[in-house]
C-alpha cells in the first residue's frame, strides 16, 4: 500500500459518475444573470456564500466568510460549492463530520438562487447523482486503528514506531475527531514543568485539603503518603514555584472525579503524562512556555486558582493548537515505520473474531462500499465517546431528567459511540456509562457559548419567568434544574453592566445586533418589554428580578441558597438581555474497561485477545467528572501504549 491519506468522499465520487457535466442549454430562462450573496447559520456562526449565475446555469459558488472550525469544515467548504456547480443542484449529500457547515452552505446558496429568480424547490428535489458501491475491498495490516482523532493517530504513530504496518479508518470526511474542536490543553504532574508558574495560597490550601481527606482505597492512601513527603521537602526547600508531582496529579484526578474513578487506570495514565508531552515535542509539536492554571469561569475566561487544572498549551505561532496536533500526528504516522494508510469516510461497523480473538474489522464506505480489513496483530478502538449519540445517552443516562435530541453536544457529530457498540457485541466490559459530563450553559438553538450575552452565573429563569436554581451550583446541579423545566429551556438574563458585551460583541465574539435580529438574543429597554418578547407575564418577571436584587442587597438567598451575591449581579440598568439556554453534553466518562497494556477487558476482567482501546472510548479515568486537560493527555498516553502493545502483540 502506498502511504497517504485516502480521502473517500461520496460526494466527489458522485461528481465523477452521473453528473459530470452541466445540463444542456435551454431556451427557457432559468435565472436573472448576476452575482448574489446570502448567509446561513453554520456550526460556529454565519457562513456567507456568493453565487454567480447566467441565464441558464449556476457558474460559481464561493464561500466568502465563515467561522467554522479549521480541519473539520475544510472538506465541506470545498466540496459542497463544487458539487452545486457541477451537478446544477441543491440536492447534495452533506459531508460526514461537517453536517452543519454543509447545510449552511446549501441554505445560503438556496437564498442566493431565490434572489436570482431560480426554482429553488426544483433544485432541492432534483434527483441526486449517486456513486455506485464498489465490490468489497479487502485490506490487511499489522495494526488496524478505528478512529482518526487524537487517540487514534497517537496509536497509529506509536504502532508505526514499533515497525508495524498500520491502517486507520475514520468515519468522518476529515481527521481530528473531537480533539480538533478542543483547545488542546494537556495536563501533567511534572515538577520541572510546574516551575513555570508560582505557588499561591489557594494552591497551598488545596494541597492541605487533599492530604487531610479520608482515603477510600489503598492507592489514594499511598498517593497521600507520598505527597506528604514531597510537599514537606518542597516547603523545606523554600521554593516559590508551583508544587507538583505525579502522585499529586493522580490524587487530584481521583478526588476531582468524586473518588469514583479507577485508581489503577489513573495511576498508569497520569504517570506517563510527562513522557507523552515529551513525545509530542520530539515529533515537532511546539509547546509554549505557559501553564494555564484554573478553568473556564462563569465569564467564559480562564479564572486562576479555582481548582488544580494545570494545563500546558501549544505555541499558537505555529498554528491553531488542536489542528497542529492532528496534522503532526497524522503526518508523522505516515512518515515513520514501514507502512501507514489512512482512510476517511470509512466507518467501522463490526469486529471480526476468530476463536475469541479480534482479527480485524468490517467497515462501510460512505458510498456503500464494504470493507474487510484484517489485523495481523491487533485492533485499536479510538473512536471516541457517545456525547453525540442520542440513543446511547438515553439508554445509559440515570442522572439527568432528559438527554434527548434537544440537548446539544459540544463534540463532533460523529461521536456517537459506534466503537462501544461493536466492542460490547464482542464481549467487552463497559463501565461508568451513566457518568456523562455536561456544560450547564449553552445556547438553546445553537449549542456552544459564543452567542450568550451574559455571565454564566447571572439570573436564570424558566419560561414562566420564575427563578428555579442556585445559578452558582455545579454543572450537574444546574443542568438537572434546567432540564426539569418546560421544553428543557431557561433564559439567562443580563443588564447593561453584566451582559459581557464588549464593543458590540458577546464574550464569544458574536455580533450582538445580528444575534438580536436573528432571534438568538432578546434585548429591551424595560423589563416589561423584555417579558413581552419572552412571552412571560411582565408582573411575574418584574417580581422575580426584584426578589433577586433584594437577595443580593441582603446578602442572603433563602430560596435557593446562593452564597455568591455580588452587587454587579443585580439587574437594574437598561438595556436588558435574555439568552435562551440549555445544557449540552460535553464528555462521556464511561466506556471500555482496559488494563495497563490498553487491552480491552471482558466481563471477567480478562483481556480480549487482539483488542486495545484509547481515549474517550475508555471508561474509568475521570470518575464522575473530567478535569480540564485530562482528555488530550489520555489520548496521547493511552494511544501510545495501545499502538505499541498492538504492534508487538503476537
Amino acid at each position: 500500500m502506498k502511504n497517504g491519506v485516502k480521502k473517500i468522499l461520496t460526494l466527489m465520487m458522485a461528481l465523477c459518475l452521473t453528473a459530470c457535466s452541466s445540463p444542456a442549454a435551454s431556451s427557457e430562462k432559468a435565472f436573472t444573470a448576476g452575482t448574489y450573496s446570502a448567509s446561513a447559520k453554520g456550526n460556529n456562526g454565519d457562513v456567507t456564500v456568493e453565487v454567480t449565475v447566467d441565464a441558464q446555469t449556476i457558474t460559481a459558488v464561493t464561500v466568502k466568510e465563515h467561522a467554522e472550525t479549521e480541519g473539520i469544515a475544510d472538506a465541506a467548504l470545498t466540496a459542497i460549492p463544487e458539487a452545486i456547480v457541477i451537478q446544477q443542484s441543491l440536492n447534495i449529500d452533506t459531508i460526514s463530520g461537517a453536517t452543519n457547515t454543509s447545510k449552511a452552505i446549501l441554505e445560503a446558496a438556496a437564498a442566493c438562487l431565490k434572489q436570482a429568480g431560480g426554482d429553488v424547490e426544483a433544485l432541492q428535489t432534483k434527483p441526486k447523482a449517486t456513486a455506485e458501491a464498489r465490490d468489497e475491498i479487502q485490506l490487511n495490516a499489522d495494526v488496524v486503528v478505528v478512529g482518526g482523532g487524537g487517540a487514534g493517530l497517537s496509536a497509529a504513530l506509536s504502532a508505526a514506531e514499533n515497525k508495524a504496518s498500520v491502517i486507520v479508518v475514520e468515519k468522518a470526511g476529515n481527521l481530528g475527531g473531537t480533539t480538533i474542536t478542543s483547545g488542546a490543553f494537556y495536563s501533567t504532574g511534572d515538577p520541572e514543568l510546574a516551575k513555570r508558574s508560582k505557588m499561591n495560597d489557594t494552591m497551598r490550601d488545596q494541597v492541605v485539603r487533599l492530604l487531610a481527606m479520608e482515603p477510600n482505597c489503598e492507592q489514594m492512601k499511598n498517593w497521600q503518603d507520598q505527597v506528604k513527603e514531597q510537599y514537606q521537602q518542597y516547603l523545606d526547600s523554600g521554593s516559590e514555584a508551583m508544587f507538583d508531582s505525579e502522585e499529586y496529579y493522580m490524587l487530584c484526578v481521583y478526588v476531582d472525579g468524586g473518588m469514583t474513578g479507577d485508581p489503577d487506570l489513573i495511576e498508569w495514565t497520569c504517570a506517563n503524562a510527562d513522557e507523552g508531552y515529551a513525545w509530542l515535542e520530539e515529533h515537532g509539536y511546539h509547546w509554549s512556555d505557559k501553564v494555564v492554571i484554573g478553568k473556564n469561569g462563569d465569564n467564559a475566561v480562564i479564572e486562576p486558582d479555582i481548582e488544580r487544572c494545570r494545563r500546558l498549551v501549544a505555541d499558537s505561532e505555529y498554528g491553531r493548537p488542536a489542528t497542529q496536533m492532528i496534522d503532526i500526528l497524522s503526518q508523522q504516522a505516515q512518515a515513520v515505520g514501514s507502512d501507514t494508510s489512512i482512510y476517511t469516510n470509512v466507518a467501522a461497523t463490526e469486529l471480526i473474531l476468530d476463536e475469541g480473538r479480534v482479527v480485524g474489522i468490517k467497515a462501510l464506505g460512505s458510498d456503500g462500499t464494504p470493507y474487510t480489513i484484517t489485523a495481523n496483530n491487533g485492533v485499536v478502538l479510538a473512536s471516541g465517546g457517545f456525547a453525540s449519540g442520542v440513543e446511547l445517552r438515553e439508554e445509559y443516562n440515570t442522572i439527568y431528567p432528559y438527554l434527548g435530541e434537544q440537548v446539544h453536544s459540544t463534540n463532533v457529530a460523529t461521536d456517537t459511540g459506534d466503537g462501544l457498540v461493536m466492542a460490547k457485541a464482542a464481549g467487552a466490559q463497559l463501565i461508568d456509562m451513566e457518568k456523562i459530563q455536561v456544560n450547564k450553559i449553552t445556547h438553546y438553538d445553537l449549542g456552544g457559548t459564543d452567542c450568550i450575552a451574559a455571565a454564566f452565573s447571572n439570573l436564570l429563569i424558566n419560561e414562566q419567568g420564575q427563578r428555579f436554581t442556585n445559578e452558582y451550583g455545579s454543572e450537574t446541579e444546574v443542568s438537572k434544574a434546567i432540564l426539569s423545566q418546560s421544553h428543557y429551556k431557561a433564559f439567562l438574563l443580563a443588564d447593561a453592566h453584566n451582559s459581557n458585551i464588549t464593543e458590540g460583541k458577546t464574550s464569544g465574539g458574536r455580533d450582538l445586533e445580528e444575534a438580536v435580529a436573528q432571534g438568538y438574543v432578546f434585548k429591551a429597554d424595560t423589563i416589561e418589554a423584555l417579558a413581552q418578547q419572552l412571552q412571560i407575564d411582565p408582573a411575574v418577571l418584574t417580581q422575580t428580578i426584584e426578589q433577586f436584587n433584594a437577595a443580593i442587597d441582603q446578602k442572603q438567598d433563602p430560596e435557593f441558597g446562593r452564597t455568591i451575591l455580588n452587587e454587579e449581579d443585580k439587574l437594574l440598568t437598561a438595556p436588558f438581555y435574555a439568552t435562551p439556554v440549555i445544557p449540552s453534553v460535553h464528555h462521556t466518562m464511561g466506556g471500555l474497561k482496559i488494563n495497563a497494556k490498553a487491552q480491552v477487558l471482558n466481563q471477567q476482567d480478562e483481556p480480549i485477545s487482539g483488542l486495545f482501546a484509547a481515549g474517550e472510548i475508555v471508561g474509568g479515568l475521570s470518575g464522575n467528572n473530567r478535569m480540564s486537560g485530562d482528555a488530550i493527555m489520555a489520548n496521547v498516553v493511552q494511544g501510545r501504549v495501545a499502538g505499541a502493545e498492538a504492534a508487538n502483540n503476537d
